[in-house]
């Protein structure tokens, strides 16, 4: 046994369904979609058969993507701010550990 994609009737990726190992091209599951033999590439956000084409495309709109994934814009002061906070909590780090080294008779 195998796992194979199960697409819709307009070619969207419904779920992976058990065939024989050795099923290829496509079949009609009556009610339930069409089982393709070409696994979904990884990668796709929303998996989408073209049946004109036989290949596997991107279901999912740009814009929906770039959606998915926002862009965290961030201030020349706000950066700066961030920056030298870190520097600080690593020098505090950093005077914790001398100290802890001092305590156990270190150098």
């Amino acid at each position: 046994m195998k796992a194979v994609p199960l697409v819709d009737e307009q070619g969207y990726f419904i779920e992976d369904v058990l065939v024989d190992v050795s099923f290829i091209g496509t079949s009609v599951l009556e009610g339930k979609g069409t089982i393709i033999s070409q696994f979904v590439p990884s990668g796709l956000y929303k998996p989408h058969w073209n049946f004109d084409k036989s290949i596997w495309t991107e279901g999912m709109s740009a814009e929906d993507i770039a959606a998915l994934h926002p862009v965290v814009t961030e201030t020349s002061e706000q950066k700066i701010s961030r920056l030298e906070q870190s520097d600080l909590d690593n020098k505090e780090l950093i005077a914790s550990l001398y100290e802890m080294m001092l305590a156990q008779g270190g150098h």
